[in-house]
């Protein structure tokens, strides 16, 4: 069966194809991240989330034939979930125990020697970011992974993910070059006094203590001269065998027993505690394990309680169905329902840049029963379907232009459009999956160019698998559509200046002008309502971004003191990894919730 197939079937509840899918990715899955994360004790549980995320989400999974480049993704957020807590928490002389390195696996695994053995030492000097390209690109060179499904895992496109595998490389030839000078016999003399005190573990520190002798000693390189290219070393390596264990758990996972994971001593103290779950019928409940152990922070398990479980995706007959072909109305008959939009009561008429809304806890929809969804609380009509493949920056603004769906009058959304129907309370898609259902967790993207117009050109994008907000798309590059319709509207928030404070009209907020000087979260919420006011949300602040100008990214006359790259907390706990907090940087306005430690407060009444 092929694999298009066998994941269709697993949509639909097939037991059996479950399994096989399971199967299938797990191998992919288990050496991506045990190469990306060094091949800390953490890498089993990184997998099994995966996997548990994999079965659970499967049902929004909307091009089957993407699947491995889907479960790719999920597991590049759960690596980066991990990679920022570890470094959170450790230091930079801290490392797993030797017992647990990955590369050391596929050496005595694989039967690694000479070069490749070479290759895999120096996979060790690289920094995680470069480890987490190495692993992608590894599986490239070895024939299981194209270049597009790489590219689509590090949420790029296919020539910026070129660009960073070469960046990878250039660190990866250097690695080997320390590999190749430290095996010397004997050993430089000025290589021995440079790495004197070593206690023989890679890490940045020494990395850079002994690449500035290596570089520019020509007894060290000549060690590393008429060295083989890398991707002719890794064409036709095998993957590292997954462990029994994890290989047992993941298999019953997908067959619908329980999971409990292994707790097992950490020298960080990211995962020292397990969650039961349990998968019944197709859906899944989860369990806290006794009280006593922590809960890990960075690898969240239940899905938040109001999110519906998919147990199947919707058939593509039923997906085309929802964008039926009628005949395009007369130009007054779409102009008579623009209008009926402009006077529901909501919109303050503004450029579609900005929230011409008032802010509400959540949305209202309505299922118009033509393919379409109004959202009562923006007056947004939006396209109940994605479009049926993605499309470059270009090509999506003509192909909403060119839907005819309920009549004309579509575009694509702008960053703030797009941003209203975001619902951060959610992962794996971050939205409605009632309204609508068989939504990627992709990116897709808006009508905003990024503000810089320099080559090449950039545009901002929305990952809908949480719902993190960039302005680092290349307009060549292929993401998702979702076309909305709106009322005509023209001109800039009227902001209302009084004292220390600032009233928005269109959206009904009031902020404080000024801000806070850095603190946490925590400190920030105590900051606001010590003023009788509170922390926005993260769509409330996202309404302040002028995303026609950066640095800062915001209407500097009423709001004059904003720091240029600073980050800017927010009440909106991040669905991935409940303790985080989401923020926003003015630097340009894109979001984040991995990179924020301390931020200024920008209170909202």
């Amino acid at each position: 069966m092929r694999e298009r197939d066998v994941v269709v079937a697993a949509q639909r509840g097939d037991r059996r194809a479950r399994e096989q899918l399971v199967r299938a990715l797990l191998p992919l899955i288990y050496n991506v991240a045990g190469r990306a994360l060094g091949g800390h004790p953490d890498v089993e549980d990184v997998v099994q989330e995966t996997m548990l995320r994999v079965v659970r989400d499967l049902g929004s999974l909307r091009q089957p034939e993407s699947v491995r480049s889907w479960a790719l993704t999920i597991a590049m957020h759960q690596i980066s979930s991990h990679q920022e807590l570890a470094s959170g928490e450790a230091g930079l002389d801290q490392v797993p125990e030797a017992g647990a390195d990955f590369e050391e696996l596929a050496i005595l695994r694989l039967r690694l020697s000479g070069e490749r053995r070479q290759v895999a030492e120096a996979a060790r000097w690289l920094d995680e970011e470069d480890r987490t390209v190495l692993a992608l690109w590894w599986q490239e060179a070895a024939g299981e992974l194209a270049r597009a499904e790489s590219a689509a895992a590090l949420g790029t496109t296919p020539a910026y993910a070129a660009v960073r595998v070469q960046r990878m490389r250039a660190q990866l030839d250097r690695g080997r070059a320390i590999v190749a000078a430290l095996a010397a016999q004997p050993r430089c003399a000025g290589l021995a006094e440079a790495a004197a005190g070593w206690d023989g573990r890679p890490g940045p520190l020494w990395r850079k203590r002994i690449d500035r002798h290596v570089r520019d000693c020509p007894v060290c390189l000549a060690q590393a001269r008429g060295q083989v290219a890398v991707e002719r070393l890794l064409a036709g390596c095998a993957l590292v065998p997954v462990p029994a264990g994890v290989a047992a758990a993941a298999t019953k996972t997908a067959g619908g027993l329980s999971l409990v994971r292994l707790v097992r001593p950490r020298v960080f103290s990211v995962a020292a505690a397990a969650a039961a779950v349990v998968v019944v019928g197709g859906a899944m409940a989860y369990s806290q394990m006794p009280a006593g152990k922590p809960k890990p922070t960075a690898q969240i398990v239940a899905a938040p309680s109001s999110v519906p479980v998919t147990t199947a995706a919707p058939s593509p007959s039923v997906l085309a169905s929802s964008v039926p072909a009628k005949a395009k109305p007369s130009p007054s008959k779409t102009a008579k329902k623009v209008n009926k939009v402009a006077a529901a009561g909501c919109g303050a008429g503004l450029d579609s840049i900005w929230a011409s809304w008032p802010m509400v806890a959540s949305p209202k929809y309505t299922d118009l029963g033509n393919g379409t969804v109004r959202d009562e609380s923006t007056c947004l009509v939006w396209q109940k379907a994605v479009a049926p493949s993605t499309h470059t920056f270009t090509d999506a603004k003509s192909y909403c232009a060119g839907l005819d769906l309920d009549g004309d009058g579509w575009h694509l959304p702008s960053r703030i459009e797009l941003t209203s129907i975001i619902d951060a309370s959610r992962s794996g898609p971050a939205i409605d999956r009632s309204a609508f259902p068989g939504t990627p967790a992709q990116f897709f993207w808006t009508s905003s160019p990024w503000a810089v117009t320099k080559e090449p050109l950039r545009a901002w994008i929305i990952n809908f698998y949480e719902g993190l907000a960039s302005n680092g798309a290349y307009q060549s590059g292929a993401y998702q559509v979702r076309c909305v319709r709106s009322g005509d509207g023209a001109g800039r928030p009227k902001y209302e200046i009084s004292g220390s404070e600032v009233s928005d009209p269109a959206t009904g907020l009031t902020w404080q002008r000024g801000q806070s000087a850095t603190m946490t979260a925590a400190a920030a919420d105590a900051h606001c309502a010590d003023l009788g006011m509170r922390l926005p949300t993260l769509r409330e602040l996202s309404t302040t971004v002028d995303e026609t100008r950066v640095a800062p990214a915001i209407d500097i006359d009423a709001f004059p003191s904003t720091v240029k790259n600073g980050w800017y907390w927010t009440s909106t706990e991040a669905a991935p990894d409940p303790t985080k907090r989401w923020a926003l940087n003015y630097d340009d306005g894109y979001t984040n919730y991995r990179k924020a430690t301390e931020g200024y407060a920008r209170c909202v009444g």
